[in-house]
């Protein structure tokens, strides 16, 4: 199992209790010896790393993989406590969870949080099909672990798709977007 995390310019002093911890880095490199520092352009948000691990490491990916930011205990205060449970477990078998403990719920028509996201419009251009009316439940902070098995079931130039969509931008709007369509992405 690996752990990557998206990092700008958090502290990730949590992550040395962890094991099996990449740091994607898009800010200041890291001063800290004995660490798996990975430095990347500061684009695309979180959504543009996970997704570009993804595209890297297609044909090599663990049984498992967890996505964390940076900073996740704003959307994952427990966070630590939480992994524990996949970390120490031998038997694991699930597709998809969220960690993110704030689990918000939306509709491609709109989002309370967001009502500028063009969600529609980022469903398209991700999918490849139409569609006006779908509901959507997403983890805050788009914190996830997920499956080889379930990445797999998509091919590697559909995550290459939303790596091309979002490294144009520090903080592009699909960013946002993608944030909420991770459950969709791994089904």
């Amino acid at each position: 199992m690996k752990i990557i995390v998206a990092r700008y310019n958090e502290n990730i002093d949590w992550t040395q209790q962890l094991p099996n911890v990449i740091i994607y880095n898009k800010g200041v490199r890291l001063t800290r010896k004995n660490i798996n520092e990975i430095m990347m352009k500061n684009v695309g948000r979180e959504g543009h790393t996970y997704h570009k691990y993804i595209y890297d490491n297609y044909d090599k990916l663990d049984d498992y993989t967890i996505f964390l930011q940076g900073n996740p205990f704003d959307h994952s205060p427990n966070l630590i406590t939480n992994l524990v449970k996949y970390l120490n477990n031998k038997s694991l078998d699930i597709n998809f969870e969220y960690i993110s403990e704030r689990i918000i719920t939306c509709n491609l028509t709109g989002d309370e949080l967001h009502q500028e996201i063009p969600l529609i419009a980022v469903y398209e251009k991700v999918f490849g099909e139409k569609k006006t009316e779908l509901p959507i439940v997403f983890g805050g902070g788009a914190q996830f672990i997920v499956s080889r098995k379930q990445i797999l079931k998509r091919p590697k130039e559909f995550y290459l798709r939303i790596v091309k969509l979002l490294e144009n931008d520090v903080c592009p709007i699909e960013g946002f977007c993608i944030e909420r369509f991770q459950k969709l992405i791994f089904s």
